[in-house]
């Protein structure tokens, strides 16, 4: 017997504690035709250990089944039932956003003075926890690192917060920033900033690693240093903060280079700027 028939709706929605719209609402959704549809879709994603996207189970749905589906429609159904691919989305560059400029350093690793050049890159860091990122930038002048960023997040704050940094350091009016062209590099937001600062943007030749030779050998001597003698120790994110704190402070103050006269940068700039 339906009780529908029984009694006044209202009166059984107020037993039942729902309001009447959500009750004439649930009474009126369609009774869904992808019942099939969406159980394969499942049983894909669930072999797959949950890589699979909607891409892919578009794809598998026409080999395993012949099913022509339309990956819009996979792609609702996915949503519909809250599940997604684990595997972590590419960094794409996207086409018509880079901006690419001259090599104006071309090689001239040297300065007369502090804040006229300038060499940055980012170099990656595993831990036991997530992968971490350190964007760098070396004053050429006495091989300082004076900014540098550290993240677990390779978004294109990771550069711009770097020269925020830097730019409470140095006035960079006609100062020279070089790098590789990255994304990071390349993308409007970090162009416009350098540009708003007045910066000299230089970028390295497509696929040329020597071109930025400086901030690479900087990141060989750091990761000798430090992250290869104790990989298996960093836990996290904090850790490397801390490494690399310390690191920095070691490198700029201690640290004796033999093209500085075998001086640390710290001491090799105050020699030369008070003389």
């Amino acid at each position: 017997m339906n009780i529908e028939l029984e009694h006044p709706i209202w009166l059984l929605c107020e037993i039942a504690q729902v309001r009447r719209s959500s009750y004439y609402r649930y009474k009126n959704k369609p009774v869904k035709k992808d019942t099939e549809l969406e159980e394969k879709i499942i049983q894909i994603y669930n072999k797959s250990n949950k890589r699979a996207g909607y891409r892919t189970i578009t794809l598998l749905l026409k080999n395993n089944y012949n099913l022509i589906v339309n990956h819009k429609k996979v792609y609702r159904i996915m949503k519909e039932n809250n599940i997604s691919s684990i595997v972590r989305k590419k960094f794409r560059k996207h086409k018509g956003e880079a901006e690419i400029r001259e090599n104006l350093l071309n090689r001239d690793f040297t300065a007369s003075k502090p804040g006229e050049k300038f060499v940055t890159d980012i170099t990656y860091i595993p831990t036991q926890r997530t992968m971490t990122y350190l964007c760098t930038i070396i004053d050429l002048f006495n091989n300082e690192p004076v900014a540098w960023n550290i993240s677990d997040s390779q978004d294109k704050s990771l550069s711009i917060d770097t020269i925020k940094k830097l730019s409470q350091k140095f006035d960079l009016t006609d100062s020279i920033i070089h790098s590789d062209q990255g994304v990071h590099y390349t993308n409007h937001d970090y162009v416009e900033l350098l540009s708003k600062l007045k910066v000299k943007q230089s970028m390295s030749r497509k696929g040329n690693c020597w071109d930025n030779a400086k901030a690479e050998s900087f990141f060989s001597h750091y990761k000798c240093e430090t992250i290869y003698l104790m990989s298996k120790k960093i836990k996290d994110l904090n850790d490397v903060r801390q490494i690399t704190e310390e690191y920095m402070d070691y490198y700029i103050n201690y640290r004796p280079q033999k093209k500085l006269g075998g001086v640390p940068p710290s001491l090799y700039k105050k020699i030369c700027t008070t003389a």
